[in-house]
């Protein structure tokens, strides 16, 4: 690995300590998320599951802002301009990842996402681009929130 930096400074120790402002989240569920935005040619940040103190689990994208209504954010194709957002679930059953190859060092974009609740519990689906797919089944409470590069919360 090099020794470049990715990503803002706040954001490795917001989501190490799972401690990002949960308080600012954004008033919609999966399924109203998924009507209005998209993940589409987003990029995986990673998948953090909070094993040390619950079972939650955090999801942490850069947003592709093209996607976005120009009134929340300018759309842009410079990726370190892009929000990043967060998706976190409560009382996570299951993580099963398939069809994940290196990609030598090209980020997964993704392609879709997928909320069902089946039996008690949502299965959350999450396609990228190149055939990979995350499934995670839950049966807690989830949380939405956006936050711009310099941290501040992005309301949508």
């Amino acid at each position: 690995m090099n020794d470049e930096q990715f990503y803002p400074d706040w954001l490795y120790k917001k989501i190490i300590e799972n401690d990002l402002p949960w308080d600012k989240k954004a008033d919609l569920t999966l399924d109203s998320f998924n009507e209005k935005y998209t993940l589409h040619d987003s990029f995986w940040v990673g998948i953090f599951y909070h094993v040390a103190f619950d079972q939650s689990v955090t999801l942490s994208f850069q947003w592709d802002s093209v996607w976005l209504p120009d009134d929340i954010k300018e759309g842009t194709s410079h990726v370190d301009d892009w929000p990043y957002l967060f998706i976190q679930l409560e009382e996570v059953k299951e993580i099963t990842t398939s069809n994940f190859e290196d990609l030598e060092g090209i980020n997964r974009a993704i392609g879709g996402m997928e909320i069902l609740e089946m039996d008690g519990n949502f299965h959350l689906a999450i396609d990228d681009v190149y055939g990979g797919q995350i499934n995670i089944v839950f049966a807690g409470s989830h949380r939405i929130l956006a936050l711009n590069p310099d941290e501040t919360v992005l309301k949508i």
